[in-house]
């Protein structure tokens, strides 16, 4: 069965949602259920790319690439035993907040489709604005692995966001739909 367009996108922001809230709830309580649910945002991204349409490869690349990101901080986090802090748990939240615009601009058309569009790209720049102060005070871990592990992970998240902007620049060509 042949799923619609409308269909595709908006099972692929529920699984980028999903995905990005799964990554919040790690950073701010580590449990093996956000990990789970982090690993299921995945599969059903897997599942909603391979129904896209070819005209949406674009859109559909970068949810996939944001999901992938999200779930991979998760999972990284969990592997090499990063302990949460604020500035990991400040990230993943602000790219869980713009994966939640993101997918209100998918349900939206004309002007609150471009809000909304607005309202993701700004949160996915503060994703980055916290990572770099999550990266700077990773090199005060007098732990050299400990510090890039930390970074690797903060990076993981900060690649969830530009994935985000960049489904917002794809999103944004549709905003006369």
């Amino acid at each position: 069965m042949r799923r619609s367009a409308a269909e595709s996108l908006k099972g692929q922001t529920e699984a980028l949602v999903a995905a990005a809230s799964a990554a919040a709830d790690w950073f701010r309580r580590p449990a093996a259920s956000a990990l789970s649910a982090a690993r299921t945002a995945r599969l059903r991204a897997l599942g909603w790319r391979d129904a896209a349409k070819p005209a949406d490869a674009d859109l559909s690349f970068a949810l996939r690439e944001a999901v992938e990101h999200s779930a991979q901080a998760v999972a990284e986090a969990a592997r090499w035993g990063v302990e949460s802090d604020l500035g990991l748990y400040r990230t993943a939240e602000a790219v869980r907040e713009a994966a939640k615009k993101l997918s209100a601009a998918a349900g939206s058309k004309g002007r609150a489709r471009a809000a909304a569009l607005v309202e993701a790209k700004k949160w996915a720049g503060e994703a980055e604005r916290l990572r770099r102060l999550t990266r700077s005070a990773a090199h005060e871990d007098p732990s050299l692995a400990g510090a890039l592990k930390r970074e690797t992970v903060s990076t993981r998240l900060s690649n969830a966001a530009e994935a985000v902007q960049q489904a917002c620049d794809a999103l944004g060509g549709t905003l006369a739909e």
